[in-house]
């Protein structure tokens, strides 16, 4: 099953018999082969905002995203969830909701460089120790009349309780907060589908 977040809304390729039959809000399409079932699909889940779970049923959910890839310019980027030795994650306040420090890989880094990076620039933390790959989560979004499919690498990574935090504020964070695992699904709704995933990957939700 692969899934690919349109801001709060989801396109979800799987195969018959999976989640959709258990989503009472699914709203389900076949893939035939036809690559225009696949372009109606990403038009119709990025424009109806009616429409909170859209489910593409196919044989090989792989396959049918490499042709939906197709329609998209692709970036990469990575990220980090970050636990201190307290047990407690670093989140930041960002354009009014609650997310995880994430930002575009440069050229000529790894993803988990790119991840390391970004997480000391937007939180002011020192360097951090790097775990596991978590996840990667997909996101589209519109930019100088580009559709824009951004492949985000999420690590884990530790630090010490007392390393101090910063938040970037050109990048328009104005807060962080420690937060303990057992209260990070009090801010499940006030954050994206696709960071609620990767707390679901770690195991938090």
């Amino acid at each position: 099953m692969k899934t690919i977040f349109f801001n709060q809304r989801a396109l979800i390729l799987c195969r018959e018999g999976e989640r959709a039959e258990k989503d009472p809000e699914a709203v389900i399409v076949i893939d035939s082969g036809d690559d225009t079932i696949l372009a109606n699909a990403v038009n119709t889940i990025d424009t109806g905002s009616g429409i909170r779970r859209l489910y593409v049923l196919c044989d090989n959910p792989e396959l049918t995203y490499e042709r939906i890839r197709k329609l998209f310019t692709e970036v990469d980027a990575a990220g980090g969830l970050i636990c201190n030795d307290l047990g407690e994650f670093l989140l930041i306040f960002r354009n009014g909701m609650w997310d995880l420090p994430k930002g575009k890989r440069e050229k000529g880094e790894s993803t988990a460089e790119n991840a390391v990076r970004e997480v000391m620039e937007e939180c002011g933390i020192p360097a951090p120790e790097l775990g596991e790959l978590i996840c990667v989560t997909d996101h589209t979004y519109h930019r100088g009349g580009q559709f824009v499919l951004k492949h985000t690498y999420w690590y884990s990574m530790s630090v010490s309780s007392s390393a101090p935090t910063r938040p970037q504020t050109e990048e328009g964070i104005t807060q962080t907060a420690w937060v303990p695992a057992g209260e990070i699904r009090q801010y499940a709704g006030q954050t994206y589908p696709s960071i609620n995933e990767v707390f679901e990957k770690a195991g938090l939700l």
